[in-house]
């Protein structure tokens, strides 16, 4: 952690060893993205989270072919389509999103979403924080999970 002498700063949620950034003792942090500790959850589906108090986010890579099957959870959640597109299902709406396209999810909604031909790049937004995904990824290793068959299984 660098720009930090004081070695008891540590930013609120610690899945892996953030490789670089500066951090005070209040929580307070300033990271590049690409610094954040990253996980393969299943075959090329990269999450890279990001934990505060309230909030969590997650820069979410999907590759070609690939997805999330229809789940629920009681957070709020938020996702902005920032590469690529991909066919999404959140309630009775199901539309193929693009770049700049944002997707509001209230608590215990049903949504799922699936890639075609390219990859496709997501921010999601929780609140309060998905907490589901730091027992997930507590024990996990960085880029590789051992729990792939919770995300997805593409159709045969």
């Amino acid at each position: 952690m660098s720009g930090n002498s004081d070695d008891s700063a540590k930013p609120f949620f610690e899945v892996s060893e953030i490789v670089a950034g500066t951090f005070d003792p209040s929580g307070a942090s300033i990271v590049h993205q690409d610094d954040y500790p990253k996980y393969e959850i299943a075959d090329g589906v990269i999450f890279c989270p990001v934990f505060n108090e309230n909030t969590s986010l997650n820069f979410v890579t999907f590759p070609a072919n690939s997805g999330f099957p229809p789940h629920t959870h009681p957070e709020e959640q938020v996702s902005i389509i920032r590469e690529g597109h991909m066919e999404f299902t959140v309630g009775d709406i199901t539309q193929i999103v693009k770049p700049g396209d944002v997707i509001v999810m209230p608590p215990d909604i049903p949504h799922a979403g699936r890639t075609f031909d390219e990859a496709c790049r997501v921010i999601d937004i929780f609140s309060p924080p998905r907490y589901g995904m730091k027992e997930l990824l507590a024990d996990a290793d960085p880029l590789r999970s051992a729990d792939i068959d919770r995300w997805w299984a593409p159709e045969a």
